[in-house]
């Protein structure tokens, strides 16, 4: 049974429970009141008429007629007659002896007389009170019908059972309508949750109430907000590690599978000195390609788990480190090297921003021509510090640079591989521009060149100010 059926259930057992009590209080109230109403009436009637008989016979007596039995029956009798037609009869007893009476009962009761017979249920309100003194020896039996009272009592009790009838099936219709429309930010935080279970992280809890069920609505979304971006980031994260695995795969396959070869090759009885050499020096070429992959993915997870810890770094013994690295590159490739800095020093790790730096101006060499040159620069811009390394190469379209920062992306593959790269530089760059809390910015024209900067906001060299 669901939440709302309950409810309906329960809340419609309550209120006709409650409300039937309540009217069958009030009724059992208000017959209480009317008996007591009645009776009161009943007692004052009674005590007119037995002081009207007691006035009547002072007068009886005051002409000198003696007061017998006669007498009374008489007067009894008048006053019967009269109170006959209100539905009121009288009885007069004289020291438990009948004098008159209006029926055959010979009772002597105060108070309410029911009886059955055949024919109907008789009810009638009893007073028996003695007359005053000196006739304190006569009793006068007051009887009157109250048979309408009941009546209407019986009526007033149908027409309750009629409006139970009546009014429970409204009442279930209005309960159900009402507990529907309560409950229906319970269905739709159900219909959502369900949404979600299934995979649409975007689902939200469309609800604009000020109540309980505003502020759950509320704090579900903010909840599925964060699950949703915690799915979305380790979704990411997959992909991305996917996508890392099959890159080095396809990376590891070619050197191996070059190495393999050539060590077979060498394995072979018959093969010159030349030959040899030549085998061997492929072997040792693959060798570097798979050393250089596994130290810079070595450097990647090393910068994924380790915070950086900053220290101020001069930026001219920084250029100059940078310069005595790729010396030898430069010179066989026939390129030179212009060095420019407008600051002193940088707030930073020396290792990382000089790993940075290398793997920029590698990537300047492969795409430079001979004759051309590698401007290294340091400067202040817009509040910020900027180290940047520009090439006057070949540049990139904008296609590639959306995706150059990827692990393993190649602009151009053939050239890559010819100089041992796997493609994880500029990724690389990336990973410690970010531990620099740092932005990292690339520009590039296809013959033109390219310029990459990293971008240190002031905040972080704060102590190079003084």
């Amino acid at each position: 049974m669901r939440f709302w059926q309950k409810t309906l259930l329960v809340m419609l057992f309550l209120f006709i429970l409650t409300l039937d009590i309540s009217v069958i209080m009030i009724m059992n109230k208000s017959w209480k009141l009317n008996m007591e109403r009645e009776m009161q009436r009943a007692s004052s009637e009674q005590a007119l008429i037995a002081n009207n008989i007691y006035e009547n016979l002072n007068s009886v007596k005051s002409r000198g007629i003696s007061i017998n039995d006669n007498v009374l029956f008489d007067v009894a009798h008048s006053y019967a007659d009269y109170y006959r037609q209100q539905g009121i009869t009288l009885q007069l007893w004289d020291q438990g002896h009948l004098v008159y009476s209006d029926d055959s009962a010979a009772q002597d009761i105060t108070g309410i007389r029911n009886e059955k017979t055949e024919e109907q249920t008789v009810r009638e309100a009893v007073i028996s009170n003695e007359l005053p003194s000196p006739y304190n020896h006569l009793l006068l039996t007051y009887r009157r019908d109250i048979g309408e009272l009941y009546a209407k009592k019986a009526e007033l009790n149908r027409y309750f059972v009629y409006i139970n009838f009546i009014a429970s099936p409204i009442l279930v219709i209005l309960l159900f309508v009402l507990i529907r429309q309560l409950t229906k930010p319970l269905r739709q935080l159900s219909n959502t949750t369900k949404n979600i279970a299934e995979g649409n992280y975007g689902e939200r809890v469309t609800l604009k109430n000020n109540d309980e069920f505003g502020e759950v609505a509320q704090n579900f979304n903010r909840m599925a907000e964060a699950v949703q971006l915690h799915v979305t980031e380790l979704s990411a994260m997959a992909e991305e590690k996917q996508r890392i695995v099959d890159n080095l795969a396809h990376e590891l396959r070619t050197p191996l599978t070059s190495m393999q070869g050539f060590a077979q090759y060498l394995n072979s009885a018959n093969i010159g000195e030349e030959e040899r050499m030549t085998a061997s020096g492929y072997i040792w070429s693959e060798t570097l390609r798979l050393k250089n992959l596994v130290f810079k993915l070595l450097d990647l997870s090393i910068l994924s788990h380790q915070s950086v810890e900053r220290t101020r770094v001069s930026v001219s013994e920084l250029f100059e480190s940078v310069r005595q690295t790729e010396q030898k590159n430069l010179e066989l490739a026939g390129i030179g090297l212009v060095l420019h800095s407008e600051i002193d020093s940088v707030w930073g790790d020396q290792d990382l921003l000089g790993s940075f730096l290398v793997n920029c101006i590698e990537n300047a060499i492969h795409a430079s021509s001979e004759g051309s040159e590698i401007r290294l620069s340091a400067y202040e811009q817009n509040s910020a510090v900027i180290l940047e390394v520009r090439d006057f190469g070949r540049g990139m379209s904008p296609k590639h640079v959306k995706q150059v920062f990827e692990p393993f992306y190649r602009v151009d593959n053939a050239r890559s591989r010819e100089h041992g790269g796997a493609g994880l530089g500029l990724s690389l760059c990336r990973q410690i521009a970010e531990a620099h809390q740092a932005e990292l910015s690339l520009e590039s024209e296809e013959h033109i060149g390219t310029s990459v900067k990293m971008i240190l906001q002031l905040h972080n060299n704060a102590l190079l100010t003084l």
